[in-house]
């Protein structure tokens, strides 16, 4: 098209130019005219054309979360975003810019069926309403055990199979940890286990997905007070102890913590893959 367009204007400005020489009439008025239109046509075929970029974020669990947060400022920066929740009639009402999906890992998986032209992916899934979390790690029963590891490690690895297979478009997957995975902190001590296996899985999916150009990163968020958050045992005595520790001496927001994820999920950040990006307030270096 910009070829043709190339060749049909040069025999324009020829035959305008020869017209001038000839006779100075309304006709090469025209012809002007029309080169001027041609020239706006080709460089508006020469711009940069704008891509579709879509974002699932999966595991939304109310206006207070961290992905709810992130579908925000993906939105905001111009993304398509679809949320997913196991409460959709109230996510939809306090999010309603985005397209809005029941997903109950392993249950019912059904809203990403008929997704294929998702660009990215954020995982925020947590297993967090534990019976017996309050027992350390050796009080926790097996099933309770594997429930956790399930829902908070292995459902990444399923969603991630089931959405690469199904958008060939797909590029980059953050999926969300806690500094909880790589640290023993009080209250966190099977979500750690489950959180540690999460960011191990990231590096192996990075490593198998990298030839099909898909990058695969965690971001690790300091303790922001969400709805999950505030189930775990003395979490605003943990919230305000990491806190007084971390570099900057408070904690992090939801809004950073989004604008971490949105890097990720942008070509800014195209050479970065298997990583788990802290956004602690520098927390992770400090001794706990």
């Amino acid at each position: 098209m910009v070829i043709k367009l190339y060749i049909w204007l040069h025999k324009l400005i020829s035959e305008s130019h020869r017209k001038r020489v000839v006779s100075c009439n309304s006709s090469s008025g025209e012809n002007s005219m029309a080169v001027s239109r041609a020239l706006e046509t080709l460089f508006e075929l020469r711009k940069p054309q704008p891509k579709t970029r879509k974002v699932l974020v999966a595991g939304v669990s109310s206006k207070r979360s961290l992905g709810l947060a992130i579908g925000e400022h993906m939105h905001q920066s111009g993304w398509e975003t679809v949320l997913t929740t196991r409460r959709p009639e109230r996510l939809a009402l306090v999010a309603p810019h985005h397209e809005v999906r029941h997903l109950d890992y392993p249950d019912d998986m059904s809203a990403i069926d008929d997704l294929s032209d998702l660009t990215g992916m954020v995982f925020c899934l947590a297993k967090t309403d534990i019976a017996d979390k309050d027992s350390g790690l050796l009080g926790v029963s097996e099933e309770n055990f594997l429930k956790t590891i399930s829902t908070s490690c292995y459902s990444f690895i399923a969603l991630v199979r089931e959405v690469q297979r199904r958008n060939p478009n797909l590029r980059s997957v953050v999926a969300l940890t806690f500094l909880g995975g790589e640290r023993v902190v009080p209250g966190y001590e099977v979500l750690g286990v489950a959180k540690a296996a999460l960011e191990h899985s990231v590096r192996a999916l990075a490593s198998e997905l990298g030839h099909e150009n898909v990058r695969v990163n965690g971001v690790s968020a300091g303790a922001v007070p969400t709805t999950s958050s505030r189930v775990l045992p003395d979490f605003r005595r943990v919230h305000e102890a990491l806190s007084r520790q971390s570099f900057l001496r408070r904690g992090v927001t939801a809004e950073e913590v989004a604008g971490a994820t949105a890097y990720l999920l942008s070509e800014q950040s195209g050479g970065t893959t298997g990583e788990i990006l802290q956004v602690n307030g520098g927390l992770r270096h400090t001794v706990l």
